[in-house]
């Protein structure tokens, strides 16, 4: 069934596995995961773990999320759409795993320094 209204992930790819008329076998070969996977997050029962959504992102063409509203969510959609860990964008950013996870939860705002450095990470 084709989806009118594009909820998660999931309906996202079946989508554009629809539109290229691809069975979900040949979708699962070109992510790199099992049919069960496909059908799963299709189905919305499971979500992409992080590691998958790069190849995800390349299969869609887009990224699916919805865009980021402040500099936490930015970073976030930033460390998800390359499927790295907290601990992978600190050590980019040159800061302590820490300290991203509350920027990310928005417990903290980077300022100076910090919100310079992000933001040449995330433009570059």
């Amino acid at each position: 069934m084709y989806p009118s209204i594009l909820r998660h992930v999931g309906d996202h790819l079946r989508k554009r596995r629809l539109d290229l008329g691809l069975l979900q076998r040949e979708t699962a070969r070109r992510i790199g995961v099992d049919t069960t996977t496909i059908t799963n997050w299709e189905l919305g029962h499971t979500a992409p773990a992080l590691c998958w959504m790069p190849d995800i992102i390349r299969f869609l063409g887009y990224d699916p999320r919805p865009e980021p509203r402040t500099i936490g969510e930015a970073l976030k959609h930033y460390r998800h759409s390359r499927g790295m860990t907290q601990e992978e964008l600190a050590v980019g950013l040159d800061v302590d795993p820490s300290t991203l996870a509350r920027w990310e939860a928005e417990e903290r705002v980077p300022v100076g320094q910090y919100r310079r450095r992000i933001e040449f990470f995330l433009n570059a």
